[in-house]
C-alpha cells in the first residue's frame, strides 16, 4: 500500500486539475468535467460537441500525455514490485536451504498454528535449532520472521519437503498440523525415513491417537483432554500449579527433562548417589526401565541400567550442560 499510495496520488490529483481545466474550458459543470477526465484520461476518448480552440486542444495533448505517463509509471512499477516480491522471496528461500544444510540434530516443527507457535516459543527460549514447516505464508510473515525462526514454506506432507526440512539429519519432529490426517501421514513419512527420529504428534480424536502411536510417534498429545485434566488437576489440588510451572517452562531456573541411559555413558551401571548427578544439583524423580516399567519414588540406592531413561528435575544450565557433555565422545 505504501508503495502504491504516490502513484494514487498522483492519478487523483490529474483527475482534480483535469476537471477544473474542463470546467475553465468548456464552462460545464462540475461532474460532466470529471467525466470528461476520466474518459480522456482513460485514453478512451473524447470529442467535444463544440469547439474548444487551440488553447483547450493543448491542454487535452498535455493532459493525455500526463495521463499515458501516469499508467506506464503505474504498469511498470506494479512489475518490477511483483518481480522484486518474486525474486526476494527465492533469495530468502535459498538463505534459509543453506542455514538448514547446515544444521544435525535438529527439531522439525510441521505446522505455526497456535500451538506450533507455542512449540517454537519454547524451543527458541532453549536456544534450540528447529525448522518450521508451514503453508501459509501470511502466518510465516506474521510469526516466523519477525522472530527470526528457519522455516520452509510450503505443505508439511509432502515427502520433498521433510527432505528438505533435513529429516535424516534431525533428532526429533512434532507434527501439530490442525488435521489428524494430514498429521498422521507426516508421522508415517518420517517413521519411515528416519526410525530413531522421536516424534511427537496432535491428535484431536482418540481413534487418530491410536493410528498416529502405530505409524511411529512417540508421544501423541490431544491438547483438549491434556488441558481438561490440567485444569481438573489444579481445581482439586491448587498446590499442583508450582510444580506445573516446571513442567512448562515458566519457571524461570528450572527445568523437568527425560535423559537417556545409554551404554558407555556417564549413567549406566551407576547408583543415583554415585552418579554425577547429585554434584551437579539434579535430582533424579523417576526411572522408566528399559521393559517399561516406571519406578516412582527414586532412592540414592537405585541402579540405573542401560536402556533406561531417567527424570530429571534441576536448573536448566545444568540439564543442558550434562546433555552436552553426554554428547561429548
Amino acid at each position: 500500500m505504501k508503495r502504491i499510495f504516490p502513484v494514487i496520488s498522483l492519478i487523483t490529483l490529474l483527475l482534480v486539475v483535469g476537471t477544473v481545466g474542463f470546467s475553465a474550458i468548456t464552462g460545464r459543470g462540475p461532474i460532466e468535467c470529471l467525466y470528461l477526465s476520466v474518459i480522456t484520461l482513460m485514453t478512451v476518448g473524447y470529442r467535444e460537441p463544440e469547439p474548444i480552440g487551440e488553447a483547450g486542444m493543448v491542454f487535452v495533448i498535455v493532459y493525455l500525455l500526463c495521463g499515458a505517463s501516469t499508467f506506464m509509471y503505474l504498469i511498470t512499477s506494479i512489475g518490477r514490485w511483483i518481480v522484486s516480491d518474486q525474486v526476494r522471496h527465492a533469495l530468502e528461500q535459498r538463505r534459509m536451504q543453506q542455514n538448514i544444510n547446515k544444521m544435525s540434530e535438529h527439531l522439525i516443527v510441521c505446522g505455526c498454528g497456535q500451538m506450533g507457535e507455542i512449540i517454537c516459543r519454547q524451543l527458541a527460549n532453549q536456544k534450540c535449532e528447529f525448522v518450521v514447516i508451514e503453508n501459509s505464508i501470511e502466518r510465516i510473515q506474521e510469526v516466523c520472521v519477525p522472530e527470526g525462526w528457519t522455516y520452509l514454506h510450503g505443505d508439511a506432507t509432502d515427502d520433498g519437503m521433510l527432505e528438505r526440512a533435513g529429516l535424516l539429519r534431525a533428532g526429533g519432529l512434532a507434527a501439530v498440523l490442525s488435521s489428524d490426517a494430514d498429521n498422521l501421514y507426516v508421522v508415517l513419512t518420517a517413521s519411515m525415513d528416519n526410525q530413531p527420529l522421536t516424534i511427537v504428534a496432535r491428535a484431536a480424536e482418540e481413534s487418530a491417537a491410536r493410528k498416529l502411536k502405530q505409524a511411529g510417534a512417540r508421544h501423541v498429545i490431544n491438547p483438549y483432554r491434556a488441558g481438561a485434566i490440567r485444569i481438573a488437576r489444579l481445581m482439586l489440588h491448587s498446590g499442583f500449579e508450582n510444580l506445573m510451572e516446571i513442567v512448562d517452562g515458566h519457571h524461570a531456573d528450572l527445568e523437568l527433562a527425560e535423559l537417556p541411559v545409554d551404554d558407555g555413558g556417564p549413567l549406566a551401571g551407576l547408583v543415583v548417589s554415585q552418579s554425577p548427578l547429585p554434584e551437579r544439583e539434579l535430582m533424579v524423580i523417576a526411572i522408566r526401565h528399559a521393559d517399561g516399567s516406571r519406578q516412582m519414588p527414586v532412592g540414592g540406592g537405585d541402579l540405573m541400567s542401560q536402556g533406561d531413561s531417567i527424570l530429571v528435575v534441576g536448573k536448566q544450565a545444568a540439564i543442558h550442560e550434562f546433555v552436552a557433555e553426554s554428547k561429548t565422545p
